[in-house]
């Protein structure tokens, strides 16, 4: 057990120009950390093992999620907003600032991940 000091991972990666990920452990067999986002779009995800948690620390982002049935869902996610994607579905984040990212998210060994839109639609 050790206590982890969520707003120093917020600070120090508030000073990166980057986008960048600061492990904080383990929830079961899920992965907790924070995630620095910059302006722009993330590669399309799922996780065919889990739920993923989203928690937004600072700034806010857009995500879009498909459906099992093919249609998008586009949320604002807001500074203290949580979302939950569910397992399987693809999903992508889109940033105008920087955002910071509080997530558990399933091990990656299940992740699919990929640049091109998984429906094969145009972006």
């Amino acid at each position: 057990m050790k206590v982890q000091d969520v707003s120093k991972a917020r600070s120090q990666l508030n000073t990166r120009a980057t986008r960048a990920n600061e492990g904080l452990g383990t929830f079961d067999a899920d992965n907790i950390g924070i995630g620095r986002y910059i302006p722009g779009s993330s590669p399309w995800e799922r996780h065919r093992n889990g739920d993923e948690l989203l928690f937004i620390t600072d700034g806010e982002v857009r995500i879009e999620i498909l459906e099992d049935d093919g249609r998008s869902r586009v949320e604002l996610l807001r500074e203290g907003s949580l979302f939950v994607v569910p397992k399987g579905l693809w999903h992508q984040l889109t940033a105008s600032t920087n955002v910071n990212i509080l997530y558990i998210s399933p091990s990656e060994d299940c992740a699919d991940r990929t640049r091109e839109h998984p429906l094969g639609r145009d972006a």
